[in-house]
């Protein structure tokens, strides 16, 4: 995939980054992109993206685990009923720890399982420049498109550096 041209700017501060992205969806600069070192949650509002399709991926294998931790270890108890002084031979709140587990545990594979189909078949967007990372303390937005006036939006809302990409 190719990169768009456009203008990178890479800031210190959430807020200022969060700033310059509403201004220039407001000014009619939709095509704009993040690279953060965390989901920091007034950048993404402001980007205003939809969820990932991973999170139906999610959910439903969730929700599988779930339905397993409860059965398992309910069916391993009548399997192998033991005789426990005269008390319940299924007791929920021993099984407790093992529905939490299972649920953990299909929910994480399923989203394992998503990460990586989608990340073989292509799933970005290709629109962020090659060889750019944004870690620790720093930013980076990326403004597809933009020329004169997201350089200027960029550094009035306190970028540390603006520069052109091709």
């Amino acid at each position: 995939m190719r990169t768009e041209a456009g203008v990178l700017a890479t800031f210190e501060e959430p807020a200022a980054a969060a700033r310059a992205i509403r201004s220039l969806r407001d000014r009619g600069i939709r095509d704009l992109h993040a690279g953060l070192p965390a989901p920091f949650p007034e950048v993404v509002a402001a980007l205003a993206k939809p969820r990932s399709a991973i999170d139906y991926a999610t959910m439903p294998g969730a929700l599988l685990g779930l339905v397993v931790g409860i059965l398992f270890p309910i069916l391993t108890s009548l399997s192998w009923p033991l005789v426990t002084g005269g008390k319940e031979i299924v007791s929920v709140p021993a099984f407790v720890v093992i529905i939490f587990e299972m649920t953990v545990l299909f929910g994480s594979i399923a989203n394992l399982i998503a990460v990586t189909v989608r990340s073989f078949l292509g799933g970005g967007t290709g629109a962020f420049p090659r060889g750019e990372s944004f870690n620790a303390d720093r930013i980076g937005v990326f403004a597809a498109g933009g020329g004169e006036e997201a350089e200027r939006v960029f550094r009035e809302a306190g970028a540390v550096e603006v520069r052109r990409v091709a």
